[in-house]
């Protein structure tokens, strides 16, 4: 373990250290102008979050600062994000130490982003222009990342790109003559038949060249009924391959769109509140006549109950919810506090961060699908219909797990991660949460709900997944109603 990554327990304040270095570019070495520069306190060290950005010259320096340990990061457009003392891209930064009237001098490397270039040709190996193409996470259903549009060759190129496997798609298309279905790459026009293509930093990877399949296209196109005169309407087409939205005040129309399943939802904001329509769609002919009824859409009521029934004031909570369709979920929003939520016709999914007083026992809903095996602590399926209100029902017991992650010696600033753990089905039930150890090397997760969870502490990710978290050893834990588990964990470091 490297010495730097280890402090022992300091005793006093110190103050008055610098902090200072340059970036530069990964692959050639040359400065980079007005990169972010963050440093972030460890607990145990005094002192606020600052920013800096490097000059012309990619030199960054900040006011002197408290001694101690820090986090450094770096971004800039176009560049991966970097955390100093990275082991490789998924990895969590390291910490620096500073002495008292110290001096420390970082040299960060930026790595760009990964590429993905080729061709749209049509049935005759000849480019398409003004073509575009999609490029998704191979997830289930897949998530779209980036888009691009060909040249007067047929020549595009998607940016932007974390290291992974990747599908490319083209999208469909009418011409005068006919028209081109989406394609993927490997001339594939189902997604079980496609082939993923592979992306990493600093790299791009070239010649992925998309023959356009010819096919009949249909139209999608209607009006918005009983909708506010005037008013701008915006209505969205989804699909298992993505989701497209514009705003009108007029009759709609998307492009002509290869056969299959779609969902077709709408909204409207007004002075009376929000109007929404949603539709299922099954598109196997010309649709030119569609017609989305919009209707008012009373907002969804909201209780926030303790186990003994009474009203909990729930101010200090934050309630969030995304949008569930054929493409996935949605950006997540967080709505305003009160006793009702503004969500407007289809599927949803809401969670509630409580304070750390409190944790969710249970939850009920209109229409309520829990989220896979879920848990009422993490995400739950609704679709609102104006009457059924969101419950949440609150324990102000919950428990807890803290300790001490041990290296060589103490290990400062080591991510540990806390995931919701399903033990019979082997999988994770939810997003994990993570903190960093103080500079005493010490952990705290406070506010969980009674279950089973996964648990691990490293430098090797930055944020894991369920087989990183397996890769690694994570110990499963039982959370008790109520108690705070003393837990101390062995760093774990892959050989």
């Amino acid at each position: 373990m490297r010495k730097f990554l280890l402090l022992a327990a300091a005793a006093g304040v110190l103050q008055a250290a610098n902090i200072r270095g340059n970036v530069v570019e990964n692959q050639t070495g040359r400065p980079l102008s007005r990169v972010v520069v963050a440093i972030q306190p460890l607990s145990g060290t005094p002192g606020a979050a600052r920013t800096a950005r490097t000059d012309s010259h990619g030199v960054f320096d900040f006011p002197p600062v408290a001694g101690g340990a820090y986090l450094v990061s770096a971004a800039r457009r176009g560049f991966a994000p970097l955390q100093y003392g990275q082991k490789h891209w998924k990895a969590s930064g390291m910490p620096v130490f500073v002495e008292e009237s110290g001096a420390l001098f970082l040299t960060l490397r930026l790595p760009r982003f990964g590429a993905i270039s080729g061709t749209v040709l049509d049935e005759n190996d000849v480019g398409l222009p003004e073509h575009d193409v999609a490029v998704y996470r191979n997830t289930r259903p897949p998530q779209l990342v980036a888009k691009a549009t060909t040249d007067d060759r047929g020549v595009y190129r998607a940016t932007g790109l974390e290291p992974g496997m990747y599908l490319v798609r083209t999208f469909s298309k009418q011409y005068p003559d006919g028209g081109y279905v989406p394609t993927f790459w490997r001339q594939a026009t189902r997604l079980d038949q496609a082939y993923p293509v592979e992306a990493d930093l600093d790299r791009e990877t070239e010649n992925v060249a998309i023959r356009a399949e010819p096919g009949r296209l249909f139209a999608i196109s209607g009006v918005v009924g009983r909708g506010p005169w005037g008013a701008a309407v915006t209505v969205t087409l989804a699909s298992d391959t993505g989701r497209e939205s514009m705003t009108t005040s007029d009759p709609f129309g998307f492009n002509p769109a290869a056969p299959g399943e779609y969902e077709l939802y709408a909204s409207a904001e007004t002075r009376t509140g929000v109007m929404s329509a949603y539709m299922p769609l099954v598109l196997d002919r010309d649709r030119p006549d569609l017609r989305l009824s919009l209707n008012s859409t009373p907002a969804t009521g909201i209780q926030y109950e303790d186990e003994r029934g009474l009203a909990v004031d729930a101010r200090a909570f934050r309630l969030l919810a995304r949008r569930k369709d054929m493409a996935g979920v949605a950006e997540t929003q967080t709505l305003p506090p009160g006793a009702r939520a503004p969500l407007t016709l289809g599927r949803w999914e809401v969670m509630l961060e409580p304070t750390p007083g409190y944790y969710v026992a249970r939850f009920s809903g209109p229409r309520f699908e829990p989220v896979g095996r879920g848990r009422p602590d993490g995400w739950n399926e609704i679709q609102p219909d104006g009457m059924t209100p969101i419950r949440f029902v609150l324990s102000d017991s919950p428990g807890g797990v803290h300790g001490t992650v041990a290296g060589e010696e103490k290990a400062v600033g080591a991510p540990v991660f806390l995931e919701p753990h399903d033990p019979d089905g082997r999988r994770r039930l939810m997003e994990p949460r993570s903190v960093r150890t103080d500079t005493r090397g010490q952990y705290q997760f406070s506010g969980l709900a009674p279950g089973a969870y996964r648990i691990v502490s490293t430098f090797e990710y930055r944020m894991p997944d369920a087989a990183d978290m397996e890769r690694a050893g994570a110990k499963v834990i039982q959370v008790e109603k109520g108690k705070d588990m003393a837990l101390d964990l062995e760093l774990y470091v892959s050989r």
